[in-house]
């Protein structure tokens, strides 16, 4: 049987990828549910896409051809770490970049644009790969230094050092020499990916002096070369420029999450609510949680709205799957929204319903003071906005799911919490919200160490809780319904959570 990259016609040989990623998506996620016993740290959705990516774990002879095909032709581009470079063709040594992809925190780098397997150490970008050119990404100066920058960063804990400035400088100066030296023609897939790279640099590292407008100049710049005219008719195909585009608008996205600066770039974000909303069917699905009520009246009348529609959104995710009690006609039955999940072979898609939720609880952050006022009230409302990022995030990840945004958003839930004990006890202002708060920062987190400090401030504040908390899941499973609940994403990850306080 030929190998799918021979088959001449492109429509029929994409279908067969999209197959082939499919069934070994269906195949991790069979493995996953079969295997209770699965940590919660490694629970990140990773698939080893065997039948199309084959990642070469033994010599070089067995694999080379198929390696050759994968970086010029597979539309997830992997590069194994075992395979880094069997042609000696990178810049410098792979030896450090070897060890960068099998440290801890390499899991946390990619996202949006690529993504780590936990069990290769291979680096799968979304669909960014050029079928013009046979050279390797990291063939590329500015792709070799970009990625060994971010997965330095991570491994410092995202503090700047000798080895990340010196990637950073790398990086600069292989992007000035390219753009400057282009003749006014379109830049290499290399140099784009290396510009998207750099952003997430940006807005990562957590300098003594933080400068957003690092990333911002970069964001700018990159979506000014996609704006070109000459990139339309270049070789970089319309589906291509989709890819870059929606990469380059997760990264405006994922930026304005972490810095707290307004987002960037104009994105046609359509309402995936209000039909719905119209729908007699679901129209009882859109109100404020109850738990939101006595704290809403001086919120935004924007945030109750979003607030209402990601109760809905749990609700639906609920009924889909099954979780949901009901007596309605199957026919009723929402099957056009597609979750990220299920939308997994075509990258992290930037229009859907999700994303949707994402998109409008950024917006409503940035305009929130990022370490200004430490009113209760105010603290309340900003951990609230992180809490449901988190839950929309968690609602459904996919294959593409990354570390770095739900774990900002817990990060700033547990610094909001700990702000709001330095003044006074939670439980004397805000009982409810708090305790459904530090279970959702703790239930929802991958870190153990967020885990484990959300855990201690449950713990201080036990003896407010009534009787039944420490004894009954249920009881507590009452109150933390009383905000925004999801059985199908919530329920375990918080129940363990609950089991460990």
């Amino acid at each position: 049987m030929s190998h799918h990259d021979q088959i001449q016609d492109p429509d029929h040989r994409g279908g067969i990828r999209q197959c082939t990623i499919r069934r070994s998506i269906q195949k991790q996620r069979e493995r996953q549910m079969s295997d209770p016993a699965t940590d919660a740290d490694d629970e990140s959705a990773d698939a080893r896409l065997a039948d199309s990516l084959v990642l070469g774990t033994s010599t070089i002879a067995a694999t080379d051809l198929t390696w050759l095909n994968n970086l010029t032709s597979n539309p997830l581009l992997a590069i194994s770490c075992n395979l880094l470079d069997p042609f000696d063709t990178l810049c410098e040594s792979p030896i450090r970049l070897q060890q960068l992809l099998r440290h801890p925190s390499a899991k946390s780098v990619g996202e949006p644009v690529f993504r780590i397997d936990e069990h290769t150490n291979s680096v799968l970008f979304q669909s960014l790969h050029s079928e013009a050119s046979s050279m390797p990404l990291l063939a590329d100066k500015a792709s070799f230094h970009a990625l060994s920058l971010l997965l330095a960063l991570a491994a410092n804990g995202h503090r700047p050092n000798y080895e990340t400035i010196y990637h950073r400088g790398q990086v600069l100066q292989s992007l000035n020499f390219d753009l400057s030296h282009s003749d006014g023609s379109e830049p290499s897939l290399q140099t784009i990916t290396a510009i998207l790279m750099l952003i997430s640099y940006e807005y990562r590292v957590q300098d003594t002096v933080t400068i957003p407008t690092n990333a911002a100049t970069h964001i700018r710049g990159l979506q000014s070369i996609i704006n070109q005219r000459s990139i339309s008719a270049s070789k970089h195909n319309h589906a291509r420029i989709k890819q870059i585009q929606r990469a380059l608008f997760w990264q405006d996205i994922i930026c304005s999450l972490a810095t707290g600066t307004p987002r960037l770039l104009q994105l046609e974000n359509h309402d995936f609510f209000t039909r719905l909303r119209e729908d007699q069917t679901y129209r009882s699905y859109f109100a404020l949680p109850q738990g939101f009520k006595i704290h809403a009246d001086g919120w935004p009348a924007t945030s109750s709205t979003v607030f209402e529609d990601l109760n809905a959104m749990c609700r639906l995710v609920d009924r889909i799957h099954g979780q949901e009690i009901t007596t309605l006609h199957p026919d009723h039955d929402v099957v056009s929204i597609p979750l990220m999940e299920d939308l997994d072979d075509e990258g992290y898609p930037v229009y859907n319903s999700q994303a949707n939720l994402e998109i409008r609880l950024v917006d409503l952050l940035s305009k929130t003071a990022r370490g200004g006022t430490q009113k209760q009230e105010d603290l309340i409302y900003r951990a609230c906005l992180f809490a449901a990022y988190l839950c929309t995030y968690r609602l459904s990840s996919g294959l593409w799911a990354g570390h770095f945004a739900p774990e900002i958003c817990v990060a700033e839930i547990l610094n909001c919490m700990t702000a709001f004990t330095r003044h006074m006890s939670p439980w004397n202002f805000a009982p409810a919200v708090s305790f459904w708060l530090l279970h959702v920062a703790g239930g929802l987190t991958k870190s153990q160490l967020n885990r484990n400090q959300a855990a201690v401030l449950v713990k201080r504040y036990r003896s407010f809780y009534s009787t039944g908390y420490s004894l009954d899941w249920e009881v507590v499973k009452l109150k933390l319904k009383e905000f925004i609940w999801c059985e199908r994403a919530m329920a375990k990850p918080l129940n363990n959570f609950w089991q460990q306080c």
